[in-house]
């Protein structure tokens, strides 16, 4: 059952805030679901204008009274906002409602169902909150201060979920910018190559969400206030919401119940509008998502755009917020000064990553350069096989020597494979994928076993340095990387149904059915991706391909240490990687 704190009279609880001069606010705004349920919103109104405005939209469970200006332990993300953004309702991965309302726009930000001042279970990542999301739209459409027109915006799980709404096609949603939002739950987020990413979930969920549950009085911890009907005792909190991280370590296969919430998605039904913004440097979570729902979705007008950064200063730092209010205003106030009906923005335009400018250096960045495109992925790419070699190269030419390379399967030094320095510039844009020729040694036969096998794709200067990259996180990290456990070693030619060609990389099934066992002694082919990346090999410089055992340097927090789900006994043993004339390990360079 759903435990639920008696709820005042509706609409009792909303107040009115006018302490901003750009804008008024309506704390609490109630919203009546049509099956009796509550959700909680704050809508904020431009203080000029009107009697009607078009609207933008978010919604996360991050809790829409939590303030990012002034709380303890958010200082680094508030350090990211412009002055002109920086707002007492500036909320996590939202939009600003002081620079938006300024701009004519209404602001509502909502809580989903079961967090924070909105009642019910809290299941993340659930179809009941797109559900909820889609009914809100035409909610909004429908009120008299209301255009009828609604865009949705904001960061991460802001994002992601634009794209289930979309595909639900409610009445009166307009256009959608999903700014770093994944699509994939299972390959984008949480089991990269079947490998669960059990740090990342646990952070997440325990220190992000369950926080801002709906009746948890830790929520002013965060800086926001304790739940208006007060707080529910501790087994009741933990009966009203899902425990994600360990939802994610026994579903292992993308056919299980948890990831059908993404996988059964058509996001061909996406009809309107949509600007996909990724992050080259948003590995392991979104960029993958934001180029792929890009290309699945049926949008007549789609646009993806990648930048380089952290995760969030784009958003609302020039010219990303630039970019944003052109699209808004062109689908939402039909003033297209940007050309987004008239061919003046291309379907694709993305960073180069040219040069070093260091880690997380706003300026430096850039200094990579924005190209325009007309598809993805370029049709003009050349698929270069480099071929690993039992002497650690990258070589152009088959290697058919015979010979074995092993690392301890738990515990081992990672083997790296460098190619010869670069004779003239050249240019990888797009996804690379990699094949071993892997097996398993030194470990019981009786027992159960597997191979998991973490990759990197790694440059290096001309005087041997290597070259990092900023994550979207402002860590250092390399060019891309990949995984893949080899009992998912099954591929699947076509894992999005709306994408009508073959994709020229390969996809892991990672179905229930498609599982095959791993056994000592055996060879397997293992044939996996590399997330999309874009980088420019200068003369002289090199790359390098990184082969491990365990998460890679540069991969946190997207990591697996987990002694239950990655045990001795069935990891214990050599990792060895195979060559030969029969054996074939590569990696295939997308080069343009």
């Amino acid at each position: 059952m759903v435990y639920t704190l008696p709820l005042r009279t509706l609409g009792e609880v909303t107040v009115v805030d006018e302490s901003d001069p750009h804008y008024t606010a309506r704390i609490n705004e109630e919203i009546e679901l049509t099956d009796g349920s509550r959700i909680r919103a704050n809508v904020f109104f431009p203080r000029t204008g009107g009697p009607r405005w078009p609207v933008l939209m978010s919604s996360s469970p991050y809790g829409k009274d939590v303030p990012l200006i002034g709380v303890p332990g958010m200082e680094r993300r508030a350090a990211v906002i412009p002055p002109d953004q920086q707002c007492k309702h500036t909320r996590f991965e939202a939009p600003a409602p002081s620079w938006w309302c300024a701009k004519g726009y209404v602001l509502v930000y909502h809580d989903h169902r079961g967090s924070g001042q909105s009642p019910g279970f809290l299941a993340p990542f659930s179809k009941q909150h797109y559900d909820d999301y889609a009914e809100i739209v035409t909610w909004a459409a429908d009120q008299p201060w209301s255009t009828g027109k609604v865009g949705l915006t904001g960061i991460s799980y802001l994002a992601l979920n634009q794209w289930f709404v979309a595909e639900r096609q409610p009445r009166g949603l307009a256009c959608i910018l999903p700014w770093e939002g994944m699509v994939d739950l299972y390959r984008d987020a949480v089991r990269h190559g079947g490998i669960t990413s059990t740090q990342l979930n646990t952070f997440w969920y325990e220190r992000g969400v369950v926080p801002l549950q709906y009746g948890n009085s830790r929520d002013a911890s965060r800086g926001g206030p304790n739940t208006l009907e007060g707080s529910l005792p501790e087994n009741q909190l933990s009966e009203n919401r899902e425990d994600f991280p360990n939802l994610v370590r026994h579903n292992e296969f993308i056919d299980d119940d948890l990831y059908q919430r993404s996988e059964g998605t058509d996001l061909s039904r996406i009809n309107v509008p949509l600007l996909s913004a990724g992050n080259w440097g948003g590995i392991a979570l979104h960029l993958r998502g934001n180029i792929l729902g890009w290309m699945r979705a049926g949008s007549k007008h789609k646009y993806l755009r990648i930048h380089t950064g952290t995760h969030d200063a784009p958003f609302y730092h020039s010219p990303g917020i630039d970019l944003q209010l052109s699209f808004f205003d062109c689908w939402l106030k039909d003033d297209d000064y940007g050309g987004w009906k008239t061919g003046g923005q291309a379907p694709v335009s993305f960073a180069v990553r040219k040069g070093n400018p260091g880690i997380a250096a706003v300026e430096g960045e850039k200094s990579f350069k924005f190209r325009d495109e007309q598809e993805w992925p370029l049709a003009r790419t050349v698929y270069q096989k480099m071929y690993l070699t039992s002497d650690k190269r990258l070589s152009k030419e088959p290697h058919l020597r015979e010979g074995l390379l092993s690392y301890a399967s738990l515990h081992g030094e990672s083997i790296l494979f460098r190619s010869a320095p670069a004779e003239e510039e050249y240019e990888i844009c797009g996804h690379p994928s990699v094949m071993l020729c892997m097996s398993l040694a030194n470990h019981p036969r009786d027992a159960p076993a597997e191979i998991d096998v973490y990759l990197a794709l790694r440059k290096f200067d001309v005087d041997g340095k290597e070259v990092f990259y900023t994550s979207s996180l402002g860590t250092a990290q390399a060019a891309t990387y990949g995984w893949i456990r080899a009992s998912h070693r099954t591929l699947s030619r076509r894992p999005y149904p709306e994408i009508d060609v073959e994709l020229p990389w390969p996809t892991l099934s990672h179905r229930r059915e498609d599982l095959k066992p791993v056994r000592t002694g055996e060879i397997y082919e293992l044939l996996t991706e590399l997330w999309p990346t874009s980088l420019v090999v200068g003369k002289g410089e090199t790359i390098a391909l990184e082969v491990a055992p365990t998460d890679v340097a540069g991969s946190a927090p997207y990591t697996t240490h987990d002694p239950e789900y990655r045990s001795e006994e069935r990891y214990g043993g050599d990792n060895n990687i195979n060559f030969g004339s029969q054996f074939n390990n590569y990696i295939v360079l997308p080069i343009v």
